[in-house]
């Protein structure tokens, strides 16, 4: 059994505005009672984040692994963030259990600084899809048995009605998490989840098939990062149009895609 990680220095990771935040600043005020819910929560950075910025707020992380566990734990209690709930199980298609690969590693050039956790963030309900390491420097020595539960099913057993908003990091395993929230998609605002046009997992959904289905269960492709060639990952904003809060913000995406071509076209 490998030693428990400390909790990296959140410092600077928090300083400084992700895309997701700034994206979800844009829907919602800091004031609101939201419903928030942080998919594969790792050691809770952007739990904290969001706590912090949404104070009224109920956050639910969701982690599966035993050892991030702990350092969610350490980390909401440094943070002195009180409107968050750890929930230690790994949201998927089905309740039950399954086998949970453990990432772990360090990258050659540490481009998140000397106290940064880098190899705890790859860990996946999905085998890696080839035998050496993962981006040169990702190793998955070790398989473990979790809980797994369905969204669902969760917020059927909490009363949940609805969910603002979702930031989904569950590394490949998207199309589960989604497959097992199909009664409560209806209800969610918008979700933030990262994709890849690339089977870095075992049976990973690529991109193009989680847009499908997101256009299918009735959301929009509001805003894409991409990550770059070497990875071919990136991060999707889906925006469910069912909820008039959306429409300002797919309105003024709407504009500034015009604008754009209109000025691309003046300048050819």
């Amino acid at each position: 059994m490998p030693a428990l990680l400390q909790p990296a220095d959140l410092t600077a990771y928090l300083a400084r505005a992700t895309a997701a935040e700034i994206e979800f600043g844009r829907l919602f005020r800091a004031d609101e009672p939201l419903v928030i819910c942080d998919i594969g929560a790792c050691e809770g950075e952007d739990t904290v984040r969001y706590a912090r910025a949404y104070p009224r707020a109920r956050v639910f992380a969701f982690e599966a692994l035993p050892a991030n566990q702990e350092l969610v734990r350490a980390n909401l209690t440094r943070h002195a963030v009180p409107n968050v709930e750890l929930v230690p199980l790994a949201l998927s298609d089905r309740t039950g259990e399954a086998v949970f690969h453990v990432s772990s590693g360090r990258p050659p050039e540490l481009f998140a600084g000397e106290n940064w956790n880098y190899g705890n963030k790859s860990s996946s309900l999905l085998a890696p899809a080839s035998a050496g390491p993962m981006h040169g420097w990702i190793e998955f020595k070790e398989a473990i048995t979790v809980p797994t539960g369905t969204l669902d099913a969760f917020c059927t057993q909490r009363g949940l009605t609805h969910i603002d908003f979702i930031q989904m990091d569950v590394q490949g395993a998207e199309q589960r998490v989604l497959t097992g929230a199909v009664a409560m998609l209806p209800h969610i605002t918008s979700i933030w989840l990262e994709v890849s046009d690339r089977e870095h997992y075992r049976g990973q959904t690529l991109a193009a098939d989680i847009t499908r289905f997101m256009r299918d269960h009735g959301f929009q492709l509001a805003h894409s990062v991409y990550l770059g060639e070497a990875t071919g990952e990136g991060d999707h904003l889906y925006l469910n149009l069912r909820h008039p809060r959306t429409w300002p913000y797919a309105a003024t995406r709407r504009l500034r895609a015009t604008a754009g071509r209109i000025k691309r076209a003046l300048l050819s």
